[in-house]
């Protein structure tokens, strides 16, 4: 029997990979244990079906990852160890990184938008394959502790999720529900009310404040100009997908990919004749960004 010491290196923490090579090295009936250090993921996996490991290492890692390197060394072998276990994170020094921030993935977004779910319009509800990363992260090896969720100890059934090798939100670092994760001081029809009423929002957001007005709303538009200083350079509108954009903009498929990709950055995009926005007045290009959660949205295929 065969025992293989293995480094993997590059974005590897944050993105589901311990869960991912436990649950691979569950199928191919391996032997062994992970962990994050301060230098990516460590591992330790054992028995007859290595190469076919390390091919689906490479192959299948988590959609957030990437894997610069892998070092393997082998080791003697343990005859008498069963089952593989994420072990706890060991702290060094630090030269691996920690993923970026990930738009909501298609399942959570199936929940948030589920009146059966108990996360139904929970705005804070991410899993091992999306959501918050690099901005609650206070340090490294990434673990709950060491994130911004430190002060939400888990309830029974995040807990329960979290212990679960079959469930995609095991050792899902950030994960929450209206129970035990974090709550808006506001309720969502508040902003919404104060939107319509023509004031200015600051959304206290991961990377810091997002200040909101009503794009259709002149005067508010100006306002917020006017305090931002902000008199020629055109604000990002946000919309909540793509099917919302292409009321204002026209669109090529890289600039629908970037829009709908996981990063969901600002795209500028060339404006349509109608309808016109105050705010892109003059304007022949406008700034789109598509949601990230999209808690205020209706559906998820709703303009």
């Amino acid at each position: 029997m065969k025992r293989l010491r293995l480094r993997v290196r590059g974005q590897v923490q944050g993105v589901g990979f311990r869960p991912f090579l436990h649950g691979l090295a569950h199928r191919l009936a391996l032997t062994g244990w992970v962990l994050n250090d301060g230098a990516g993921v460590l591992a330790e996996v054992q028995g007859d079906a290595l190469e076919r490991f390390l091919a689906a290492l490479a192959e299948d890692a988590p959609p957030l990852a990437r894997i610069d390197a892998i070092e393997t060394d082998a080791i003697p072998a343990q005859p008498d160890e069963t089952g593989f276990a994420i072990l706890a994170s060991q702290r060094g020094a630090v030269t691996t990184g920690i993923a970026p921030d990930a738009a909501v993935c298609p399942a959570c977004l199936a929940e948030l938008f589920d009146p059966a779910d108990r996360r139904y319009r929970y705005p804070f509800l991410n899993c091992t394959h999306c959501g918050p990363r690099f901005t609650i992260t206070r340090a490294l090896p990434y673990d709950r502790p060491q994130t911004a969720m430190a002060g939400f100890p888990l309830c029974p059934d995040c807990a329960a999720e979290y212990a679960d090798p079959a469930d995609r939100r095991f050792h899902a670092q950030p994960t929450a529900c209206p129970s035990c994760g974090p709550r808006l001081s506001h309720s969502i029809a508040e902003v919404l009310a104060a939107l319509r009423g023509g004031r200015i929002v600051a959304i206290k957001g991961l990377g810091g404040f997002h200040l909101a007005c009503d794009a259709f709303d002149a005067a508010a538009v100006e306002r917020l100009r006017a305090r931002k200083q902000r008199n020629g350079k055109p604000f990002a509108l946000m919309v909540a997908n793509v099917a919302s954009a292409e009321r204002f903009v026209e669109m090529e498929a890289a600039e629908r990919a970037l829009l709908e990709g996981v990063a969901r950055p600002v795209v500028l995009l060339r404006r349509r004749e109608a309808p016109t926005l105050p705010a892109s007045r003059a304007l022949s290009l406008i700034n789109i960004r598509c949601c990230r959660h999209r808690a205020q949205c209706r559906s998820p295929s709703e303009p």
